[in-house]
């Protein structure tokens, strides 16, 4: 039987699980079997939402020969200033002597360097896993993807056309989905929320059966048996 399951998210609870063991130097099957999860899950959730501290190199550029480099005219022969200096173009992206030196740790597992013994007197881009900065960006990233229209602004104006000229002929909103949903890249409930909220050219008044239906009542809330009891006694 698998000692995982995939049915619902992280929460709060299982990054600090995380984050613990990441800390301890567990390994990423060890964290995952003490949460319930699978080891890949805690892989991409790690890769995901850690959190990068840019390193300090000297001019800003992380090259090994930056200090001893006197290049000019990478980008134009006529330049007489360094390249290594340079405001408008990063020399490392034209100069064939550039080598790196960033850490290559980072790039497995476990991704970040809250167990590593060198982090405090390591000057290089370090990454980090904190369950609290991780939580927050995941709440901002599902909050983000909720709001707004979801379509690119040409299929936005191009589906605004298609209905405002449907819509003046006397069409139904429900008889052009039915005709154009090849066309259309969002649902028809997705066209009515549009609406709504006033993102399209059409309203609510140009829609010729929306005007004739009357506003829905909220449901109302059923009290509990013991609290219609009492009420009836009081009564």
């Amino acid at each position: 039987m698998s000692y995982y399951y995939t049915s619902a998210q992280l929460n709060m609870s299982d990054r600090i699980a995380i984050e613990t063991g990441i800390c301890k130097g567990e390994s990423f099957k060890k964290i995952a079997k003490r949460i319930g999860r699978h080891p890949s899950t805690v892989a991409h959730e790690v890769k995901t939402n850690r959190t990068i501290a840019k390193g300090h190199f000297f001019l800003g550029n992380d090259c090994k020969f930056v200090r001893s480099c006197f290049k000019t005219g990478l980008c134009d022969k006529a330049c007489p200033y360094k390249c290594r200096a340079c405001k408008g173009h990063d020399c490392r992206e034209i100069c064939d002597r550039y080598i790196s030196t960033e850490c290559r740790r980072p790039e497995k597992a476990p991704y970040v360097c809250n167990a590593c013994g060198d982090k405090k007197l390591c000057h290089k881009t370090k990454y980090f896993y904190s369950a609290k900065y991780a939580e927050a960006a995941v709440t901002r990233r599902r909050s983000e993807s909720r709001m707004g229209i979801r379509i690119t602004d040409a299929q936005f104006e191009e589906m605004d056309k298609l209905i405002t000229r449907c819509v003046k002929k006397g069409q139904p909103l429900t008889h052009i989905y039915a005709e154009h949903e090849q066309e259309l890249p969002v649902c028809l409930r997705s066209l009515y929320n549009y609406i709504d909220a006033g993102e399209m050219t059409i309203k609510n008044i140009d829609l010729r059966r929306k005007t004739g239906y009357r506003q829905r009542k909220g449901k109302k809330s059923k009290k509990p048996f013991n609290q219609q009891y009492r009420d009836s006694f009081a009564a």
